[in-house]
């Protein structure tokens, strides 16, 4: 044992000499590509080994913490309530990383029975593939973590026919052969094990994908209390609901539809009318990052449902968001709104795109809270003229979002000329009516009923140029064009 303590030490400061030499300043700045490469591969080898240690050490130092023990567990005559927090202070390492070596050590370890006998570890061939020094500890967390749940609910008798899956998940992990004499596939990295894990998975347990009772009771979803003027909320769906959602996600934030604000036919037709022009083609880049989209995609999902009218009534009418804001405060554009059922007020902004889109019902009060008088909505787009918005603008003008993801926006403020008629309306997206007037630098205006748009300066010449329009109106310019050439 003393030799075993003096050869640890010996390998620790070799190690330790190695890589303060590696990574001292300026080391890495003159090697080639080649052997940046091959120290990257050797230190990640070393890395491995050392982990594997970690892991087995830890596993070690659970068992011997076992609650069982008592006041005599390793972790409690070290004075620490838990293993946990005993590897932590001593190896300085993050409480989540002590946990997740001790789970990893645990599920690793082999046992022994009363009578002496060892038996093997719940996962044999992981354990094998660590002590090796070359299965790494990201890939033995995914096939003990998938295969373990693919454990659960499974019939004690069939857990036979996890070994074989466990040791050919750990041979394709670490590049050996299933089985002598077999050709050996190049190592994969643990997201090519994940996929192998689960596939098994699903062989193996083909109802374990079913959430048990509790499991789907948990399911839910929730908000959280307002920071910083956002409202964080999250959920737990069953995989189904998951699945609908990133569907819908996935058709409304396609990169060929999101990154580009044209489709190809309606950049051909730009690309001609800026040659004709004298203009560079403009090159029209969505800002937004994915999960930007999403949010914005859930907004329209939700404005498509409350307008479809299939949804159960409130108070004998479809859904409705009621906005309260001061009409001194509107008429000046400063102040804040306030939605029912939220505790925190929403920016004069968001208040006038509500407006735009669905209306104002004044309700005038007296000091004592007296109802004087009620009007009835304005300013709405009815159905006749969304059609004919729909007909002529085909969908968002600067991004082109179908129609029924769109809202109409009155271009000259309602308040100026108090006035909502189709030419002085246009479709715009969620997301490009919300920031329209503050952040997205486009400008849209109305010549002769007709809507022209102008990009902000980093997306192209500061020109006004025509809106996008729907496939009829652009079906009908081309067969114009040609009438006229022939």
């Amino acid at each position: 044992m003393e030799s075993l303590r003096r050869r640890m030490r010996e390998a620790v400061a070799a190690n330790r000499a190695l890589l303060a030499e590696v990574a001292a300043a300026g080391v890495l700045d003159g090697v080639s590509e080649e052997d940046l490469l091959l120290v990257a591969a050797v230190s990640e080898d070393g890395g491995r080994a050392l982990d594997a240690v970690r892991v087995l050490t830890a596993g070690e130092v659970g068992h011997r913490s076992r609650p069982i023990l008592g006041s005599e567990s390793l972790a409690k005559r070290m004075g620490f309530p838990t293993p946990a927090e005993l590897l932590e202070h001593l190896t300085r390492v993050g409480l989540a990383t002590a946990r997740a070596r001790l789970r990893l050590g645990s599920q690793t370890r082999p046992n022994t029975t009363l009578t002496g006998e060892v038996l093997p570890a719940e996962f044999d061939a992981v354990r094998a593939g660590l002590a090796c020094g070359r299965l790494g500890v990201d890939s033995a967390r995914i096939i003990t973590r998938i295969l373990g749940q693919a454990k659960v609910g499974a019939p004690t008798d069939t857990y036979s026919r996890f070994v074989p899956a466990e040791h050919e998940l750990v041979c394709a992990a670490i590049g050996e052969p299933v089985e002598p004499g077999a050709v050996a596939e190049p190592a994969v990295p643990p997201s090519v094990t994940e996929i192998h894990a689960t596939t098994w998975a699903a062989y193996l347990n083909p109802d374990g994908a079913e959430p048990t009772e509790k499991e789907f009771a948990s399911r839910g979803f929730w908000f959280q209390p307002a920071r910083n003027g956002m409202i964080p909320c999250g959920g737990l769906v069953v995989p189904e609901v998951a699945g609908a959602m990133q569907a819908v996600f996935t058709s409304m934030t396609n990169p060929r539809q999101s990154q580009k604000f044209m489709s190809d036919e309606d950049r051909a037709e730009l690309e001609r009318r800026d040659q004709e022009d004298g203009l560079d083609p403009v090159q029209l880049k969505d800002p937004r990052t994915r999960n930007q989209r999403q949010h914005d995609a859930l907004a329209t999902v939700f404005n498509i449902a409350a307008r479809s009218g299939e949804l159960p009534t409130l108070g004998g009418a479809a859904p409705t968001m009621v906005v309260t804001v001061h009409a001194d405060d509107h008429a000046s554009g400063h102040g804040v709104g306030h939605v029912d059922g939220l505790d925190i007020p929403i920016p004069m902004a968001a208040v006038r795109q509500l407006c735009c889109a669905n209306g104002i019902q004044p309700v005038d009060l007296a000091a004592n809270g007296k109802i004087l008088a009620l009007g009835t909505t304005e300013r709405c787009f009815n159905r006749t003229q969304r059609r004919a918005l729909d007909a002529r603008d085909g969908g968002c003008v600067i991004c082109g979002r179908p129609a029924a993801e769109t809202e109409a926006h009155h271009v000259v403020p309602w308040v100026v000329d108090r006035r909502t008629h189709v030419d002085n309306g246009v479709l715009l997206c969620w997301f490009h009516h919300r920031t329209i007037d503050t952040r997205n630098g486009w400008r849209v205006r109305m010549i002769d009923g007709s809507p022209q748009i102008m990009p902000p300066p980093e997306l192209g010449p500061p020109v006004w140029r025509p809106a996008r329009t729907s496939r009829l109106r652009q079906s009908d310019a081309l067969r114009q064009r040609m009438h006229r050439r022939e």
